[in-house]
């Protein structure tokens, strides 16, 4: 399941911790947006060590503005605050799982962060 993003705080909150956040950048009036949103919530469930958000580039134009986004849809990848990629366009649902599986696994230090136990 994913959430949406409603203030800038609980972006900034969300995006500083040690974990992969997928970011779907959309918008209501956008068909293409509206294609994949049940793709980007089919696949939250198979990831559970993702964190997945929409942000709707209409109510969150900072947001917006500040990663540049100038077409959507876009799913960006945040790890400890930093971008650690990107998904433009739509894209079939396969498609999507393979581009997850693979900035997942080049961000493995993010993803192990989750794991690692607090005495170390």
């Amino acid at each position: 399941m994913s959430s949406d993003i409603a203030q800038e705080t609980e972006w900034d909150s969300l995006v500083s911790q040690k974990k992969l956040v997928a970011a779907d950048f959309w918008a209501p009036w956008c068909p293409y947006c509206m294609r994949l949103k049940p793709i980007f919530e089919s696949i939250a469930s198979k990831y559970p060590d993702i964190e997945f958000v929409k942000v709707n580039v209409d109510e969150q134009e900072g947001l917006a503005s500040s990663y540049g986004i100038q077409g959507i849809p876009v799913i960006k990848f945040f790890c400890e605050g930093k971008e650690v990629g990107e998904i433009v366009g739509y894209v079939p649902q396969q498609e999507l799982e393979k581009k997850i599986g693979q900035i997942s696994s080049e961000a493995p230090a993010c993803l192990a962060n989750t794991s690692k136990s607090k005495t170390s």
